[in-house]
């Protein structure tokens, strides 16, 4: 009887006993998933705190030991035979630069009294040279009223009446308003839009300028002009995109813009600003498009039968509409070392910083094949004979670290990222025209998000496609070595005339004529 109850006994021990293991372990794993989350967590407030007070620069200083690094070797290399030409440069001379020839100068004269030439000897001083040293001056905005004085005429003596197909009284012509029975003259115009989106001064900021200076524009009045304009100037807008699609490689970048009244909803949302680069130095289009979202079927419609090479970002819907569009992707080095860099930020370590020393060779070697100044077809082939044998390299690396030592966070999703762009990446060294890089997208984007940090938000989708357009001729503008404000004063002041004749391709940048 007593073995039987000891037996029992026994058994229910050992049931409890399976059972506390099996919670133990439970609370092994859950504990080991909640340090991981803590693990995430901490770099993503790291880097929050990082991207709100640090520097935004991606510039790598060095390679020096960082502290908190885990225990990572760097794979020895072996050791490289180095050529060494002998270079001969000149060196800048330090100092302050020479203001630009092209502005105006005023020349004032100081001599020295008559007494004050007369040397102590009693003899009178010659004149040996002078000390010339330059001043920038600077007049506050100007401002005035032109008025346009139109002299009317009619026949005192026969009334009018002698042909009554003509008019009985005839008014001198004057250049026609840009918007009619509006004050705005095309200086104002082009002044106010460079103003709002080359320099991010929201309206309401220069409606206080204007009104310190003897003007009252409000502000609605400047969104007014703004609308209106833009939907005179919108044939410019179909010509840049297809200059854009006719090209060979295209760029592309997009990124959000909060929007009230989005899709004429009536409700704030956040719609995109999509943007399309395309064209060589001298004839480079940009072109912003905005959208209600971020979806394949947005950059269906801003491609069209575009079938060329793509460089963009690793968003996937590109990957999609690759498949759909036959067109060739191409991806970005500058968006692989962004992650490795905010790695470094959150999780320094041995094995981030060799990743970024690595990334930045590709750069350094792409800068060399660069500089040769080759004609396109030895380029490609120079360049391949730099490169393609050091991504091989990069990518055997990339694939062991990846398996062997990678650590959580950051770091994981750099690497991941890496590898699964891999196929796009090294799609630069077929084409001369295509650099490891983005950043001809990025640089063009890169106005409208400073500017948002200002203005906010767009009033409604009108608005917002509005200011595309706009973007997209200061930029254009910009690409092709025009100054801004000259380039939309010329682009008003001839608007009449190109409206007349149906001749708009007279005002893309590269066509236009600016006094």
């Amino acid at each position: 009887m007593e073995l039987a109850v000891a037996l029992k006994t026994i058994d229910i021990l050992k049931a409890e006993n399976k059972e506390i293991l099996k919670d133990n372990k439970e609370v092994k794993e859950k504990n080991k998933k909640l340090e991981h989350e803590v693990v995430l967590l901490r770099e993503e407030l790291r880097l929050a705190i990082f991207n709100r007070f640090g520097k935004s620069s991606e510039k790598i200083v060095g390679q020096e030991e960082l502290p908190f690094a885990i225990e990572y070797v760097p794979e020895e290399k072996k050791e490289e035979v180095v050529e060494t030409q002998d270079i001969s440069y000149t060196r800048k001379k330090p100092g302050r630069k020479k203001l630009s020839d092209d502005l105006p100068r005023e020349h004032y004269y100081f001599d020295l009294s008559e007494e004050e030439k007369i040397c102590s000897c009693g003899h009178r001083m010659k004149k040996i040279g002078e000390d010339v040293n330059e001043v920038l001056s600077v007049i506050p905005e100007q401002i005035w009223v032109d008025v346009n004085h139109k002299a009317k005429y009619a026949c005192s003596f026969c009334q009018g009446v002698n042909d009554s197909n003509l008019p009985a009284v005839k008014t001198a012509k004057a250049e026609e308003a840009l918007i009619p029975k509006s004050i705005a003259s095309p200086s104002l115009l082009a002044f106010i839009l460079t103003n709002k989106y080359c320099d991010h001064l929201p309206f309401y900021r220069q409606e206080k300028r204007f009104e310190r200076i003897g003007a009252n524009i409000s502000r609605q009045d400047m969104s007014n002009w703004l609308v209106t304009i833009a939907d005179m100037l919108m044939p410019l807008k179909e010509l840049l995109r297809k200059d854009i699609i006719s090209n060979s490689i295209i760029r592309m970048d997009e990124t959000p813009v909060k929007v009230l009244k989005l899709d004429h909803s009536g409700k704030d949302g956040i719609g995109y600003m999509w943007l399309m680069l395309g064209g060589k130095d001298g004839k480079r289009s940009v072109l912003y498009n905005f959208a209600p979202g971020r979806g394949a079927i947005h950059a269906r419609n801003f491609l069209g039968s575009f079938n060329g090479v793509l460089q963009s970002d690793g968003y996937h819907v590109y990957d999609s509409l690759s498949k759909e569009l036959q067109f060739t992707q191409a991806g970005c080095w500058a968006h692989v070392r962004r992650l490795f860099f905010e790695a470094d930020k959150v999780a320094p370590s041995a094995l981030v910083s060799d990743a970024l020393g690595r990334i930045k060779k590709i750069f350094t070697l792409e800068t060399q094949a660069r500089q040769m100044k080759l004609k396109d077809e030895e380029f490609l082939s120079y360049r391949r004979s730099l490169i393609e044998p050091y991504l091989k390299d990069l990518k055997l690396w990339a694939d062991k670290i990846a398996s062997e030592v990678l650590p959580q966070g950051k770091t994981k999703k750099a690497f991941a990222y890496m590898l699964g762009q891999w196929p796009k990446l090294d799609k630069f060294l077929d084409y001369p025209e295509l650099t490891p890089d983005n950043n001809l997208a990025e640089n063009a984007i890169r106005p409208f998000v400073l500017g948002r940090k200002n203005w906010l938000f767009n009033g409604n989708d009108t608005g917002a496609e509005s200011a595309c357009l706009i973007y997209s001729l200061i930029e254009s503008a910009k690409n092709n070595g025009l100054n801004p404000y000259s380039y939309l004063h010329g682009v008003f002041k001839q608007l009449s005339q190109a409206r007349d004749t149906g001749n708009f391709e007279s005002l893309l940048p590269w066509n236009i004529k600016i006094p």
